[in-house]
């Protein structure tokens, strides 16, 4: 990925560039994991994507529920709901105006979405 790049689009849509976040896409930057959904069988994903990050959401409305700041860095299962960033290094999604927590850290929320071990609580 081209971080430089990803800064670029990140500000140009009104977007913080936080070093968490800057960290984050030089590690997990262009990944996708694809698996089974274990409700319909269906393939799910995870896509780290810069492009669908910055489309236009109302990501304020998100940061309120979760009570915290966060940043778009994706999209997620067959239904392309938000993957964001938490401060606190949380993946959470996004879906209609509610949040789920899925885990700490990327590599765990990855884990955490094949397993369907995750709390799929919305708040």
């Amino acid at each position: 990925m081209d971080v430089e790049a990803a800064r670029l689009a990140y500000r140009e849509a009104g977007l913080d560039v936080t070093d968490a976040l800057v960290a984050f896409l030089g590690a997990y930057g262009e990944t996708t994991v694809f698996w089974p959904s274990h409700v319909t069988g269906d393939e799910s994903s995870l896509t780290i994507s810069v492009e669908e990050a910055t489309a236009a959401f109302n990501l304020r409305y998100y940061e309120k529920r979760l009570g915290m700041s966060a940043l778009p860095v994706g999209i997620a299962l067959c239904t392309d709901v938000t993957v964001l960033l938490a401060e606190n290094g949380d993946i959470v999604l996004g879906v209609e105006g509610l949040v789920q927590r899925v885990a700490n850290g990327f590599e765990e929320s990855v884990r955490a979405l094949i397993s369907g071990d995750w709390d799929m609580t919305f708040f």
